[in-house]
């Protein structure tokens, strides 16, 4: 029966087509992981990763059935082809003057030993050419590994393992999901797996010089299709959640260490394009490219219940590079306070802590209160306005600054996002106290141009090459309006803009230009994120400090819920303008659906005294209990005392007791249908498996593969009749038929011309059904062991 005899592969006819099934199989899975890759949208050029893997394939081949070299000068030459292969392939994404291999290879070599470098000192990795190098490398040793271990018959567990791995980690988090490339990789890896057991079985037999079908590999794996196409179906009837608090503590456990390869994996290669649709998901990319098209899904993303129309704010990016925008506050708070990480340098916020932020004037307190619809990955805090308290302990990123003394200081009112320490699953509740704003016209346009030291060093940042006519048609367009201050010259070009073409379906944008300049001058169409770039780098040519902002527009408001209703369609960019002694003020350039233009008075709606009361710097925070429609969902006006995010318990006993009977009977019959078609399929496998045979060939066969099934393999130093007499010992009832089928297997291979007698079919089969039980008994045994005795 199985044993770990591994195959000699040699350039024979017969073992030529026996690896062929293989080989295919070996397209189909590890074809599925590259092209889903080739399909992600990461980065410009990922296309080469087909052609990279193919080379793969063909050199993994040939070197397996090569057998001169030994094993670790196999894959030195394997690397050597696959560097060789991947420069001429990665060619034409760099400088077209590198016209020669060897000048490309030298040009990828610096690139990378710059790189190793960067991040060895703790930065980050800005090179898209080396994040596709690093992707064709891989998929150069997943294909190739995996031909390898097929044909020498070595680590395939592992080979699968690492398709596994890469696939699902890419499935995680590229949108739209490729489905189809999910379902031939679980098919195919599937598939392998019976194919490398039969051939390992193969080897036994032919060494044990037992005979065999001949087509016995094209039918296990036909038998084992039908089988996990039977479970699939089985799965489907499956709940597809499961309510309790256990479960959603085991995911976050399963996903620590995936999220820890995200953070270090977005620092390496901070440049990478998030796919259409990813940006309604996760934030957290401290890179934010201009794309194409713009694919957004309608799931609900969370309600939020507030007494003001306010737009959601996520994050808030800095740095403008031609291509895309940058959040550098992380990397420059992890400079200044000297460590590891940028995640390392937020600042710790407990649970009602007041944020001590200076920038209140002509604003108001009030509370929103935030039910997740769907788990943040990211566990963003988003809030609408300046977040003053959560109800959740977070950490804040913000800008760093230094003081006469050499000392370090925390400014808060340049804060860029804040996270929860604690995981944000869908049904989390969570209250934001906010500070928004109450601004009007003319406090806006007498604020006048005095902007701290921080503002005029991050916010009116450009990149050195920007072309001249995106800084003329802003000043044109100012002057056109006879705009005087910051506030007036803002919404010179937010109508401005606004007359543009508003589209989702724009084309890939073109290498090498500047991306501001080609959608004002050539592409003259796109959506919010070209709209609030093209407006922040606008301003700022002209001396008005600005940023870019990302998160969600305001949503549907339901009137019998009285929440807003936000959806992934509304994920949205606009821009953001600073003014001194009051703060960030959103604009609105972009004409959609379902955006909003801020609403503001002409003049001040505050009086002497409540400028005062609402204006001071005092930290203390107003009580914004007067906001009665608040307190309907059964939280305080406050919503900072709990101390950690909660689920409602009515919410919940709802769930439990409208779902739990369904979904217990649920999975219980989905259980027994996989265990019924397991064991047809078995069966079913079996009675092919052993036609053709003679009749006591046939009979030993059904024996061992199902004492195989108990645990009771047949060894490869035992005989048939030594082999019986163990099953004897432990299946006594039985012994006369065990002994009477070796013995008639026996005399019929061995003794031909004689007779040999088998033992009725009622006696084998009270056999079957006794090993069938012994195999439940065993497997359940293991079940309910304690894990220290097993």
């Amino acid at each position: 029966m199985p044993s770990q005899v591994r195959v000699s592969p040699s350039l024979s006819l017969t073992n030529f087509w026996w690896l062929l099934p293989g080989l295919g199989l070996v397209v189909l899975m590890t074809g599925a992981v590259v092209r889903s890759l080739a399909e992600s949208g990461w980065a410009n050029g990922l296309s080469l990763l087909p052609v990279v893997a193919g080379m793969a394939f063909v050199v993994g081949l040939v070197l397996a059935l090569w057998q001169r070299l030994s094993n670790w000068a196999v894959h030195a030459v394997a690397l050597v082809v696959g560097w060789v292969w991947i420069v001429q392939q990665v060619g034409p994404l760099l400088d077209e003057r590198l016209v020669s291999w060897r000048d490309r290879a030298v040009e990828l070599t610096i690139r990378l030993i710059s790189w190793g470098r960067v991040l060895a000192s703790g930065g980050r990795g800005e090179d898209i050419v080396l994040f596709v190098v690093v992707l064709a490398l891989l998929c150069w040793w997943l294909m190739y590994l995996t031909v390898w271990a097929v044909v020498r018959q070595q680590c395939l567990w592992l080979m699968i393992i690492a398709n596994g791995v890469v696939f699902f980690v890419n499935y995680t988090y590229v949108l739209p999901k490729p489905d189809l490339e999910a379902i031939v990789f679980i098919i195919g890896s599937l598939l392998l797996i019976v194919y490398h057991h039969v051939m390992q079985h193969r080897a036994v037999w032919e060494a044990q010089q037992i005979s065999y079908p001949d087509l016995l590999p094209l039918q296990a794996m036909w038998s084992a299709a039908v089988v996990g196409v039977v479970l699939i179906a089985g799965t489907a009837v499956l709940p597809a959640q499961i309510p309790p608090d256990q479960a959603n503590q085991t995911w976050e456990m399963i996903r620590a260490p995936f999220r820890a390869v995200r953070a270090a994996w977005e620092d390496a290669f901070s440049t990478i394009n998030a796919p259409p649709g990813a940006g309604s998901v996760s934030f957290t990319a401290r890179v934010a490219p201009l794309g194409g098209s713009r694919l957004a899904g309608f799931d609900e993303v969370m309600t939020v219940r507030s007494t003001q129309l306010e737009y959601w704010q996520a994050v808030a990016f800095d740095r403008y590079d031609g291509t895309g925008w940058v959040n550098t506050t992380g990397e420059l708070a992890r400079a200044a306070l000297q460590v590891a990480t940028a995640e390392q340098a937020r600042t710790p916020l407990a649970a009602g802590e007041t944020i001590p932020l200076t920038d209140r004037r002509l604003r108001r307190v009030i509370t929103q209160t935030i039910t997740l619809a769907q788990e943040r990955n990211d566990d963003l805090l988003l809030v609408g306005g300046s977040p003053l308290q959560f109800s959740v302990p977070a950490r804040l990123e913000h800008m760093i600054v230094r003081d006469e003394n050499g000392g370090v200081v925390p400014l808060y009112d340049d804060l860029t996002l804040a996270t929860s320490t604690i995981p944000l699953v869908a049904g989390t509740t969570y209250t934001v106290t906010a500070l928004v704003s109450l601004a009007d016209v003319q406090s806006l346009r007498m604020a006048g141009t005095d902007y701290p030291q921080w503002v005029r060093e991050r916010y009116l940042q450009l990149p050195a090459n920007l072309p001249a006519r995106v800084r003329a048609e802003a000043s044109r367009v100012i002057a056109a309006a006879n705009a005087e201050n910051p506030y007036d010259q803002a919404i010179a070009i937010q109508e401005y803009l606004r007359r543009l073409t508003y589209t989702e379906d724009i084309p890939p944008p073109p290498t090498n230009v500047d991306l501001v300049d080609w959608f004002l001058f050539e592409q003259r169409s796109g959506y919010c994120d070209y709209f609030a770039s093209a407006m922040v780098v606008m301003l700022r040519s002209v001396g008005v400090p600005a940023r870019w902002v990302r998160g969600y527009a305001s949503g549907e408001f339901d009137p019998e819920q009285g929440v807003y209703v936000v959806r992934e369609n509304v994920a949205h960019s606009w821009p953001e303008v600073y003014f001194p002694g009051i703060g960030w003020e959103r604009f609105e350039p972009t004409a959609a659906s379902y955006t909003s233009e801020p609403q503001r008075p002409l003049q001040s709606v505050f009086g002497a005294e409540a400028e005062e009361e609402w204006g001071g710097t005092s930290s203390a925070v107003p009580n914004p209990g007067r906001f009665e429609d608040l307190e309907d969902d059964g939280l305080t006006a406050s919503g900072v005392s709990s101390g950690a995010a909660t689920t409602p318990e009515s919410a919940q006993r709802r769930t439990i007791a409208g779902d739990g009977v369904r979904n217990w009977l649920l999975m219980i019959l989905g259980v027994l249908a996989l265990v019924g078609s397991l064991i047809t399929g078995l069966r079913w496998w079996l009675a092919r498996e052993v036609r053709g045979l003679r009749l006591a060939a046939a009979a030993y066969t059904e024996m061992s593969w199902l004492a195989y099934f108990s645990g009771l393999g047949q060894q490869s130093w035992e005989t048939p009749s030594e082999y019986a007499q163990r099953l004897a010992r432990i299946l006594p009832e039985h012994a006369s038929t065990i002994h009477g089928i070796a013995a008639a297997y026996v005399t019929e291979r061995y003794r031909r011309g004689v007779g040999s007698y088998l033992p009725p079919e009622t006696a084998r089969r009270s056999l079957h059904r006794a090993l069938w039980q012994y195999a439940l008994r065993q497997a359940f045994a293991r079940l309910w062991s304690p894990v220290g005795s097993r």
